[in-house]
């Protein structure tokens, strides 16, 4: 029994220490990528400085050129936005962002479903590089009760990333250090119909985005918020269109939404039905540039 208590011991430290290492060469591969999406992450949370910081999905990222904004604002800018995560990232984003610096104004671009888009709380595990951020602890949470004891694991944050790692180890060249990713070429179907809205709202990221308002407003932060083009017919105004217009009018928010803007409809603008393409990009960005200027 005594043997075996010993070996056991000695397997458990040589896993504990085969875990901080392998975790720790991760942690080195990924606070050293030079392109992609885990550079863009850490650009915005943890290095960046700018005055102006755009935050939403990769429609923020697709349709925001932070040059045309700061040569319009006169004021240096960054776009965060990052594909296929929504409004829990982009708090959390912001939450961590505040820890370091304050920027002077912050651009939301919210999508139809952001309040309605279903259980995509699993999303979050791309904040698990990041656990060393205490803002993001909360958040990891909504992903599991047990997430923070996984995160024992140095090598648990990064399951699954090694070989997107190592190929961006190296600068491919395509690296746009404002982080806006313009797309290319045309859309070429059919405009999409929408006639109805019938996901079940979720009071959390109702919430959350009231919490998003008070932070700004609590760190004197001006906050926009924004619903860029769609290539859609929208016969109702959706769920989160009216929640976001409810709320930003309590609030004394901005809120410009471009669903259905006739500026916009035109096939030539879009690469996909929910994404300009870089044309789209700058003709967007020159006309939400003019409407903040003026405000």
């Amino acid at each position: 029994m005594k043997t075996f208590i010993i070996k056991s011991l000695i397997f458990v430290c040589l896993l504990f220490c085969a875990d901080r290492i392998i975790g720790y060469g991760l942690k080195w591969l990924y606070d050293n990528q030079k392109d992609e999406e885990y550079f863009y992450a850490s650009e915005a949370m943890e290095r960046q400085k700018c005055d102006l910081v755009i935050l939403g999905s990769s429609r923020a990222r697709n349709h925001y050129n932070p040059e045309i904004l700061s040569d319009s604002l006169e004021m240096s800018c960054f776009n965060a936005g990052r594909s296929g995560h929504f409004l829990m990232y982009q708090s959390a984003q912001l939450h961590v962002m505040l820890s370091r610096y304050t920027p002077k104004w912050v651009i939301l671009d919210v999508v139809p479903y952001d309040f309605t888009g279903g259980n995509n709380y699993d999303r979050l595990s791309v904040l698990l590089p990041y656990k060393n951020h205490k803002e993001t602890h909360r958040f990891l949470k909504m992903r599991s009760e047990f997430e923070l004891w996984k995160c024992i694991s140095e090598i648990y944050p990064y399951n699954s990333m090694f070989l997107k790692l190592v190929p961006n180890l190296k600068n491919k060249g395509t690296i746009n250090n404002n982080g806006f990713q313009p797309l290319y070429g045309y859309y070429k179907g059919q405009k999409v119909i929408y006639d109805n809205d019938s996901i079940k709202t979720d009071d959390d990221k109702v919430e959350e985005f009231r919490k998003i308002i008070k932070l700004c407003k609590d760190k004197n932060i001006k906050l926009t918020i924004v619903t860029s083009p769609f290539y859609a017919d929208y016969k109702k105004q959706t769920s989160t269109t009216l929640f976001v217009k409810q709320i930003c009018e309590e609030e004394r928010i901005e809120f410009f939404n471009f669903l259905n803007d006739v500026d916009f409809d035109d096939t030539s603008l879009y690469h996909t039905v929910d994404h300009l393409n870089a044309n789209g990009a700058d003709k967007f960005t020159k006309k939400i540039a003019e409407k903040l200027k003026y405000n």
